[in-house]
């Protein structure tokens, strides 16, 4: 019954429509003109919005450093894991978030109990990069060959000149391991432990601004044939206390070095050890280290 009357009604409107438009006159057009503010309110046509499309892989932010050499990028973070307990006779952990050689004690490959590890890698399409890529890594720049004599006369000493190379990458720990209370302060609680970064790989390449996307790299082209570092540490062993000192990951001589100098580790060869006598509370651990680049001048 309900279908029979919703069709009669259908039928009755497009009767009267049909009848209207057989007597009325022809309907005039109303549009709004572009290119004029005032008939329109205030803006004119054509107006324009813009929606934001994102998508991110892997560590973004680089260092916010600026010059001719600079340290452009380090790891943000190293990540090893959250974990059901912690037992002596098992102390070494890695960057995915693994605790070595002790079956089922993982509970998140994030330390702070998320599902996914937070040590970022390398993903670059550069081919002269393909050594590093994959891998949490550091990149120097150096662009020295670009200044200019002014700009060196400014050094009173008479030190600085545009060529590329003398310069040290280092790294060094703030402190050791600390217990962070709700706040994500550190407390007093704390612990020495070991890092180390193994299989130090090595990359370098003449397109600076593909593989950082910074402006200021933006037309850069090495003077001359490129020169690899030469002076590469394979092994890095970091101290996680109050005592450690800088740690040499490379020295590029004179000469050496022009364009972006990338260092990689894969996230297995980044390995955390604790002390066997640690007595672990529940609760996030931090510390942190800072990257050095000096020239020595």
């Amino acid at each position: 019954m309900k279908f029979t009357k919703f069709t009669s009604a259908v039928a009755t409107a497009v009767t009267v429509l049909a009848s209207l438009a057989v007597v009325a006159p022809a309907a005039v057009s109303a549009n709004t003109a572009e290119n004029n503010a005032a008939v329109n309110g205030g803006q004119a046509l054509p107006q324009n919005g813009k929606t934001k499309v994102g998508i991110s892989f892997g560590q973004t932010q680089p260092t916010g450093n600026t010059g001719y050499l600079r340290l452009q990028q380090v790891p943000e973070l190293l990540d090893f894991g959250n974990h059901e307990r912690f037992d002596g006779a098992y102390p070494n952990f890695d960057a995915t978030g693994a605790n070595l050689g002790q079956t089922g004690n993982d509970r998140f490959p994030n330390y702070k109990s998320g599902s996914t590890n937070q040590t970022a890698i390398l993903n670059t399409s550069d081919t002269a990069l393909a050594n590093v890529n994959k891998k949490a890594w550091a990149t120097v720049v150096d662009k020295q060959d670009t200044r200019t004599a002014a700009e060196n006369a400014l050094d009173g000493s008479g030190k600085t000149d545009s060529k590329n190379g003398s310069w040290t990458l280092s790294v060094k720990a703030d402190g050791p391991l600390a217990l962070l209370d709700d706040n994500g302060n550190p407390t007093s609680e704390t612990t020495d432990a070991n890092l180390s970064f193994a299989n130090t790989a090595y990359g370098q390449t003449a397109d600076v601004f593909g593989l950082t996307t910074e402006t200021q790299d933006q037309g850069y082209t090495p003077s001359a044939t490129l020169v690899p570092v030469s002076s590469i540490t394979p092994t890095i062993a970091v101290s996680l206390s109050t005592a450690d000192q800088q740690h040499v990951v490379a020295k590029a001589a004179a000469d050496e070095g022009a364009g972006a100098d990338v260092f990689g580790w894969s996230k297995n060869d980044i390995r955390l050890n604790m002390p066997s006598t640690f007595a672990a509370k529940n609760g996030i651990y931090e510390s942190s280290l800072t990257w050095t680049l000096d020239s020595g001048l």
